[in-house]
């Protein structure tokens, strides 16, 4: 038993590096980020002249806040060093630890790890804190990952308790500058003191990602993460365009560290848009039993004629014209009269309507109106033999 797996742990992969794929993972450059990190870069200007900052960076799922954060801390450690100046960086989920306390701990561990974990008040150790930032000559840089879930319900006064640490820190040259990340805007649970040492302009607003932008940050994790040649352009086209619905990059990489795992799982040499599909319908699938059982006998044969385009030819696109020859054929199997050319458009656009097919323009060099179909929820096998079963 231990030899089978044995065997496949130590099998060979196409993926060369797992870390590239992991969602703490901060590229050496950031995609689609550049604008957003000058901005941060001037803000936080006044830190070599011993100025604390406070920002707030706020966007939706997967948009780059914690990685575009924790690149910019490490660079500014760094390009302070060059200067002679000691930053101190300190990275806390407030997910995780969701009191002042809980976040102080998280901080004075960093700078003694045997820190003790009870006996100390919120004051105590702030003092404590301050002690260390003196000793070592440092500022710190704090930031406040998932903010929110610190400040919700109005019980931490953790912004404010550093605020006034600030005040007297101040001729010591150790403040403390705080980077809150957050989904929603925060600035409404904060207290009014807290609030007056944030600028509301110090707020940077990242938006979802284009199409396009999770194509290009795709390509880059495919670059880092796989050996060469062994992720099919089209692969990545279509893990753009199945995450481009949701603008979020973590799940663009879920889905090709997924996919990536599925092909090393049938043991080939490449990640086909079948292993892309496969993946998506593990992470979330809207196909079911009863969404297709509301389709009608033509919608379902014309779906059917897409799962068997897209699996013999393994694409991650099929044209109409193709699909609509496939269609005539798959109509006499099941002795259905085919329905011409308007009607089967129609049928197309009901099953889109469904959420079950994506339907995108063919792009340059295509003659006529041709249309390029994708199957964003399911491997074209498994949809094929659901809706055999169905049909029979």
């Amino acid at each position: 038993m231990g030899s089978i797996i044995e065997d496949e742990l130590f099998s060979s992969s196409i993926i060369k590096d797992l870390h590239a794929l992991d969602f703490d993972y901060v590229p050496g450059e950031l995609p689609h980020r550049t604008e957003q990190l000058k901005k941060l870069a001037s803000m936080f200007k006044p830190v070599f002249v011993n100025i604390a900052q406070n920002v707030l960076i706020q966007g939706p799922v997967g948009t780059g806040k914690t990685a575009m954060t924790k690149y910019f801390c490490q660079s500014l450690v760094q390009i302070a060093r060059k200067q002679g100046k000691v930053l101190e960086y300190v990275h806390i989920n407030c997910r995780k630890r969701s009191t002042d306390a809980m976040v102080l701990l998280g901080i004075l561990t960093h700078f003694d790890a045997r820190f003790p974990d009870r006996g100390f008040s919120v004051q105590e150790m702030l003092q404590i804190l301050r002690n260390h930032l003196q000793r070592k000559e440092s500022q710190l840089l704090l930031v406040l990952d998932e903010v929110d879930a610190l400040l919700r319900k109005g019980k931490s006064n953790l912004i404010y308790d550093l605020t006034r640490f600030n005040d007297e820190t101040t001729k010591t040259g150790n403040p403390v500058s705080v980077i809150m990340i957050s989904q929603k805007d925060v600035f409404t649970d904060l207290d009014e003191a807290a609030l007056s040492t944030f600028k509301r302009s110090n707020t940077i607003i990242l938006e979802k990602y284009t199409r396009d932008q999770l194509f290009d940050i795709i390509q880059q994790r495919v670059r880092l993460a796989f050996h060469t040649n062994t992720v099919r352009g089209e692969s990545i086209e279509l893990i753009a365009d199945i995450a481009s619905e949701y603008g979020d990059a973590r799940f663009s990489i879920e889905l090709l560290w997924k996919a990536g795992m599925y092909a090393d799982e049938k043991h080939v040499k490449q990640v086909v848009p079948e292993h892309v599909r496969a993946a998506k319908a593990e992470t979330y699938s809207i196909v079911t039993e009863t969404k297709l059982k509301n389709l009608g006998k033509h919608q379902l044969l014309a779906l059917l004629s897409i799962a068997k385009r897209l699996q013999k030819e393994d694409t991650a696109y099929a044209n109409t014209g193709d699909v609509e020859k496939t269609y005539a054929i798959t109509c006499e199997e099941y002795a259905e009269d085919v329905r011409g050319h308007t009607i089967f458009l129609d049928y197309l656009k009901e099953i889109e309507l469904a959420g079950f097919i994506r339907v995108k323009p063919s792009g340059k060099g295509q003659v006529g109106n041709s249309q390029f179909i994708s199957l964003p929820d399911i491997p074209a096998e498994v949809l094929r033999s659901k809706l055999e079963e169905l049909l029979t």
